[in-house]
């Protein structure tokens, strides 16, 4: 799904990333570890688009939904609420319930009844049609009330925003899901409810964490990013661990 090949990164007169080639297949459950700064973030960045590279290319293929949290998130308006904030994690789905609503009008012409269907059925492809379900489940499991659902985006605090954004992201089911530190922001019920709901994805994990229980139970594939390269071992944790030992 996402080669990298060779990838430099330098900032300024230092060198992040020197020499990076590893693969994530679809499907794999990757932690990435390694000590602060030592670009852990900078490949998420990458494969986003949001960094160049001076030297390499990562080749994503299939062209998957990649979810992934923002930091410090804003609302569209400022009486948007929690609950409208958190539906907006499929790109395009509220435009295209208004164009199905805007074309059920006037079904009777085949050129708009052939573009309804390929609406619907995308739509349904998408998820659209519980997505709000699956929004208020993801809200209430990272700790927020029903009766906070209806309450301004804006009058929660930043933690609780980076809890809002973290349900959007789930909620919308991407192909990759791409979490830098979840668990910074959760108490412990959070910490369980967010390691039940992913050890239930079925998509692509990529998770930087300092958190070894969500390593050792959402994991199956380690990315060690360290002096500038990094090294996959193709085995959870303890495994992971214990190569390292022996490598050093």
């Amino acid at each position: 799904m996402i080669d990298f090949k060779g990838i430099a990164v330098h900032y300024g007169h230092q060198d992040v990333l020197t020499d990076v080639t590893f693969r994530v297949n679809k499907g794999d459950r990757v932690g990435v570890v390694g000590p602060n700064g030592s670009g852990k973030s900078t490949l998420f960045k990458i494969i986003l688009g949001e960094m160049s590279t001076d030297k390499g290319e990562v080749v994503i293929e299939c062209n998957p939904r990649i979810g992934f949290t923002r930091q410090n998130p804003q609302p569209d308006t400022p009486d948007e609420t929690l609950l409208e904030y958190s539906l907006r994690g499929i790109p395009g789905l509220s435009e295209m319930e208004a164009e199905m609503s805007e074309l059920e009008c006037d079904l009777t012409d085949p050129a708009k009844m052939k573009r309804y269907g390929e609406l619907q059925t995308k739509f349904e492809h998408l998820g659209g049609y519980d997505i709000e379900t699956r929004v208020k489940i993801a809200l209430g499991g990272l700790g927020f009330a029903t009766e906070e659902f209806d309450q301004p985006f804006r009058s929660f605090s930043g933690g609780w925003r980076m809890r809002a954004e973290l349900s959007r992201v789930l909620a919308s089911k991407p192909d990759l899901l791409l979490l830098d530190e979840p668990s910074n922001y959760l108490d412990l019920p959070a910490v369980d409810w967010l390691q039940k709901f992913l050890k239930a994805y079925d998509g692509t994990l990529m998770l930087i964490s300092h958190d070894r229980f969500l390593l050792r139970t959402l994991t199956n594939i380690i990315v060690e990013v360290d002096a500038g390269t990094a090294t996959r071992y193709d085995g959870n944790l303890d495994w992971y661990l214990t190569e390292r030992a022996v490598r050093h």
